[in-house]
C-alpha cells in the first residue's frame, strides 16, 4: 500500500473514532499529530496552525502563510484552505473556516498539546463551539501501527542500536557522563537522526540508582556501573533502549542484579502475545523482581506505548487491563535501584506481532559488558 493510501486510511480511522464519540471535527494542531494524519509537519510555532480532520469529507489545513508552500506538499495531499497573513491575524480565516465547514456550533475535539493561547483564540472566535480534549479519541487511533509505522520503527531502531558504539568507546576513566552522551548524540546525529528525548542518560557508579537521573559531568572511575538509556529517530518514530556497562570488570553484586533483571526482562516479553492484558506483562516482570527478594528497589513501570511520541499508550502497567493488539510497540524496561550504590535496567522496543513479540532492537546482553 503506497503512503498516499495509508495516510487516507488513518483519518478514515479518526472519522469512525469521531463518529463513536459524538465529536464532528478534530483539530490536529501538534506536530506528531499532523505527521500522522498527512505526513507533513513543522516544529512548533508561535503562530495558529492545524489540519482540520471533519468527521466526513477530506481535512484541509489551515496555517500561516510563511508555512502554506511546504505544506502544500504534503504527501497525504489534503488541501492547503485556510491561509492568514500576519499583517491580518487568524481571526477572520478562523470565522470563514467555520462557516464553510459548518463547524459554528459543533463538537470539535483538539490535541491534549495544542497551547492554551491557541484554544483561547478559538474559544473566543467560536463562542457557540464545545471543545473538548481529543488525547483518547487520537491516542486510540494512534495505537496499533501500520505497515509504514513498523517500518520506520526498524529503522529507528536501528540507528538506536548503532549508535551505542561510540558512546562505549567513550566509557573509560575519566571521561565524564556528559562526554558519553555528547558522543552518542553525535552518533546518531552523523546518520540523520534526531534524539527521541532530550540528551542521553548516562548514570555512573551511584547516579545509576535514580532511574532518571540527568546526565551531567561526573568522571567515570573503574569499576562503575553505568546506565545509558536514550532513543534516536527515523522520519519522526521513536526508539528507547537502556543498556549497562561497566568501567573494567563489574563487582559480583553487580553481576547478581543484572541476572535478576535479566531474567525479569525476558519473562515480560515472553508473556507480551495477542489479547494478554497490559498488566500481565507488568506482572511478569514485577514477579521474577519480587521472588529474588528487590520488590521494593523496582519502583516504575514496566514499559511504556512508544511510536511518534517516546511515551503514548499502551502503557504497561498495572491496572491497564487492555489486551495488546497486533501492530501495539511498547518498551519493556524493568529495573532494580539501590540508592546511593547503583542500579540496573535493560530496556527494549517490541511490537506484538500475530506470532507472539518480536524486538525491534538487537538482543539485549545476558551479562553486563565490561568495558576495558
Amino acid at each position: 500500500m503506497s503512503e498516499r493510501a495509508l495516510l487516507h486510511q488513518r483519518v478514515a480511522k479518526l472519522q469512525q473514532a469521531l463518529l463513536k464519540h459524538g465529536v464532528d471535527a478534530y483539530l490536529a494542531a501538534t506536530p506528531v499529530n499532523m505527521l500522522y494524519l498527512s505526513g507533513f509537519s513543522e516544529p512548533p510555532l508561535e503562530r495558529l496552525m492545524f489540519l482540520l480532520v471533519p468527521q466526513t469529507g477530506e481535512p484541509c489545513w489551515f496555517m500561516p502563510a510563511l508555512s502554506a508552500e511546504s505544506a502544500e506538499a504534503n504527501p497525504a495531499g489534503w488541501q492547503v484552505r485556510y491561509v492568514w497573513h500576519d499583517s491580518e491575524g487568524p481571526i477572520k480565516q478562523l470565522e470563514r473556516c467555520a462557516r464553510e465547514q459548518h463547524l459554528e456550533t459543533a463538537v470539535i475535539a483538539v490535541d491534549d498539546e495544542m497551547p492554551a493561547l491557541f484554544l483561547l483564540i478559538l474559544q473566543e472566535v467560536l463562542p457557540a463551539v464545545l471543545f473538548r480534549r481529543g488525547g483518547e479519541i487520537i491516542a486510540e487511533v494512534r495505537a496499533c501501527k501500520d505497515a509504514l509505522e513498523i517500518e520506520r520503527m526498524r529503522q529507528a531502531a536501528q540507528l538506536t542500536d548503532e549508535a551505542l558504539a561510540s558512546g562505549l568507546e567513550r566509557c573509560i576513566p575519566g571521561v565524564s557522563e556528559w562526554a558519553v552522551a555528547l558522543a552518542i548524540q553525535r552518533a546518531l546525529y552523523d546518520m540523520g537522526s534526531h534524539l527521541a528525548f532530550g540528551i542521553p542518560i548516562v548514570a555512573a557508579g551511584e547516579n545509576s540508582s535514580k532511574p532518571h537521573y540527568t546526565t551531567g559531568h561526573r568522571p567515570l572511575q573503574q569499576g562503575d556501573l553505568i546506565v545509558i538509556d536514550y532513543g534516536g529517530t527515523y522520519e519522526g518514530y521513536c526508539n528507547d533502549i537502556t543498556r549497562v556497562v561497566s568501567v573494567g570488570p563489574a563487582p559480583d553484586e553487580a553481576k547478581k542484579i543484572y541476572e535478576i533483571v535479566y531474567a525479569a526482562h525476558m519473562a515480560a516479553r515472553e508473556t507480551a502475545k495477542p489479547g494478554v492484558p497490559a498488566q500481565e506483562v507488568d506482572r511478569a516482570a514485577r514477579r521474577a523482581i519480587e521472588k529474588a527478594g528487590y520488590g521494593n528497589h523496582f519502583v516504575h513501570r514496566t514499559g511504556h506505548g512508544i511510536g511518534l511520541s517516546v511515551h503514548e499508550p499502551p502503557y504497561i502497567v498495572e491496572g491497564n487491563e487492555a489486551p495488546l493488539e497486533v501492530g501495539h510497540c511498547f518498551t519493556i524496561e524493568p529495573g532494580i535501584y539501590l540508592p546511593g550504590r547503583f542500579g540496573v535496567r535493560i530496556e527494549n522496543v517490541y511490537t506484538i506481532t500475530e506470532m507472539g513479540c518480536e524486538s525491534l532492537n538487537a538482543e539485549p546482553p545476558e551479562h553486563i559488558r565490561e568495558i576495558g
